[in-house]
Order: structure tokens, then C-alpha cells, then sequence
């Protein structure tokens, strides 16, 4: 016979009776946890920045279900609405689409903070959506930004994650939870119904168009066309190099002479005389120096031929 198992009890307390008091009972926890919700709501009151939150109207519904996408898709608001934002602003990197700003955000916002700032809106209940933050919102840092000089606005976020918990940042303490964790990345690569851009962020391209395309959308109009003085094609032939007078076949072209021997083809004009003379020049001189190296190094190959073959 084996002896009868039973659940030790830690402790044994004034007041417990015959029950069982464990050290930690999420039910019996819940006025500590209201404490601490009460003091997240507080922290983000007091300490957050405000943003401008664009709610994203695409549905399932309505989305193309092969591309996945809703281009008539109307982002609503903005929103005041405000966080803990822990912002890291990265270099600017340079990409075939121009110089692009990889900055992100990891963000920190109380439950009752958001249904506060949507009160009173009824797009979530057109959306069919529940009142919470998801990916493909957007925020503007409009606190933040608010002082940028020569008529700079806050930069743009857009959602990529959202969490009610993470164990790992203390989030949860007592198991609780409180609000939400949100990632975003900097919005600044797509113009979007019903999203104003970032003021004073020009690029130079290649096209005298950068923005917004045509859109029958109401109140979206195209972005206005730039203009530049000059031409980089022209400039590059002009003072760079002519790719026109190049061959550019892979293989290479040969003239038959009418000996039937066959020679390299004419030497291509690579570059306007009258405006590169010296230029050439100096294209000349090193070629000179190139022939001499190599008449030199002729030389002393036969040489050493010479003297393997045993004529010397």
C-alpha cells in the first residue's frame, strides 16, 4: 500500500481555515494587479507623447484576394492618442529607390489610453473590428516633431506588431495585463488615401514625377511634377564618356582587309577631341608608357628563352 498523496500547503496562515494558501493565485491577486494597471494608466497620462493615430480601413472583405491588397482603402482619423515611445532613428541609407530611413519605434500604450482616444468614433463597429491597435495603423509623432524648423512635420509610423504580452520586457508583472506593446518602421515609401505626407521630404529622381499617381479617390489629387535644370545624360556624354561611339557587343567586331587577314576593327572614338584634348593626352601618354612595359617585357621573356634553349 502506497501512502495517500497529497498538495502541500507552503503556508498555513491566521484566517486560511483548512485552505491550502499558495505564494502566488492570480485570483487572489487582483486588487495588486488593478493597482498596477491603474499606475501603467498613469504613466502613459503623464509621461506619453501625443500622436496622430490613422486607423487603416482595409478589410478582408473588401481586399483583392489575390493580390491581398484594397487600394480604395481610406485611412481614418487622426486620432490623439498618446505613448511611451522608445524611438531609434538609424542612418540613411542609399537604395536604387533613393535614400531611405530605416527608423523604428518600439511604442507602449495603456488599454484604457486607446478606448479613451476612440471614444465616441464608430469605425471600429463599421470595420467590425475590436477597439485595439493593429498592424498597418499609423501614427505621426506630432508632439515630437512639432518644433522642426523650415516647415518640417513628424515623421510618419507604420505598425508592424502589436502585443499584449512579453514576459522577457516585464510587461506582465504578477501575470497581469496592462496595455499594449506596438513596433512600427518609418512610413515614408508609399502615399496612401486619406495619409498626408511628410513635409519638407524631397528627394531628387530621375523622373521629373516623385508621389502620389492620378486617383479618382475624392480628395486625393497627384503629386505636382518637379523640374531640374540640365541633363545628367547630357553632362555624362558631354564631359564622362560618349557610350554611343562604343562597341558594346560582347563578342567583339573584326574588318576583313582585302588581303582576307584579319585585323582589329578601327579604334573607337571614345571621347569628343575638341572638347577632352587633354584629356586625350593624357590617354596617350599612358598608353605609351603601357607599350614600352610591355616591349620591355618582350624582351626579357626572349631572353630567358634564349638561354633555356641553350643558345647562349
Amino acid at each position: 500500500m502506497y501512502p495517500e498523496i497529497t498538495t502541500p500547503c507552503y503556508f498555513s496562515g491566521a484566517g486560511n481555515g483548512s485552505l491550502c494558501y499558495e505564494l502566488y493565485d492570480k485570483t487572489r491577486l487582483q486588487p495588486d494587479i488593478a493597482v498596477i494597471a491603474n499606475v501603467a494608466d498613469e504613466v502613459v497620462n503623464s509621461m506619453g507623447q501625443k500622436v496622430n493615430y490613422y486607423v487603416n480601413t482595409t478589410t478582408t472583405t473588401s481586399a483583392d484576394l489575390i493580390y491581398g491588397e484594397q487600394p480604395t482603402a481610406v485611412y481614418h482619423g487622426p486620432k490623439v492618442v498618446k505613448m511611451i515611445i522608445n524611438l531609434t532613428e538609424a542612418n540613411l541609407a542609399l537604395s536604387k529607390f533613393g535614400f531611405v530611413a530605416d527608423d523604428d519605434v518600439v511604442a507602449y500604450m495603456s488599454f484604457n489610453t486607446f478606448m479613451r482616444s476612440m471614444c465616441g468614433d464608430n469605425i471600429y463597429t463599421q470595420l467590425n473590428h475590436s477597439i485595439e491597435p493593429k498592424s498597418g495603423d499609423v501614427f505621426q509623432m506630432t508632439e515630437y516633431g512639432s518644433d522642426r524648423v523650415d516647415g518640417r512635420s513628424g515623421n510618419y509610423f507604420q505598425i508592424t506588431e502589436r502585443k499584449d504580452q512579453e514576459v522577457g520586457n516585464n510587461m506582465n508583472p504578477l501575470g497581469g495585463h496592462y496595455g499594449w506593446q506596438i513596433k512600427a518602421k518609418r512610413m515614408e515609401y508609399s502615399w496612401e488615401p486619406g495619409l498626408p505626407q511628410e513635409t519638407v521630404n524631397n528627394q531628387t529622381t530621375d523622373d521629373t514625377f516623385y508621389g502620389k499617381l492620378t486617383s479618382t479617390i475624392a480628395g486625393e489629387v497627384s503629386s505636382v511634377h518637379k523640374s531640374y535644370e540640365g541633363s545628367a545624360d547630357h553632362d555624362s556624354k558631354h564631359f564622362v564618356i560618349d557610350m554611343g561611339y562604343n562597341d558594346t557587343s560582347v563578342y567583339g567586331t573584326y574588318d576583313l582587309s582585302d588581303n582576307d587577314y584579319v585585323v582589329p576593327s578601327k579604334a573607337k572614338h571614345l571621347l569628343d577631341v575638341a572638347d577632352n584634348e587633354s584629356l586625350l593626352i593624357s590617354i596617350n601618354e599612358e598608353l605609351q608608357i603601357l607599350e614600352d612595359q610591355l616591349k620591355k617585357e618582350h624582351f626579357i621573356r626572349y631572353n630567358i628563352d634564349a638561354v633555356d634553349g641553350g643558345q647562349f
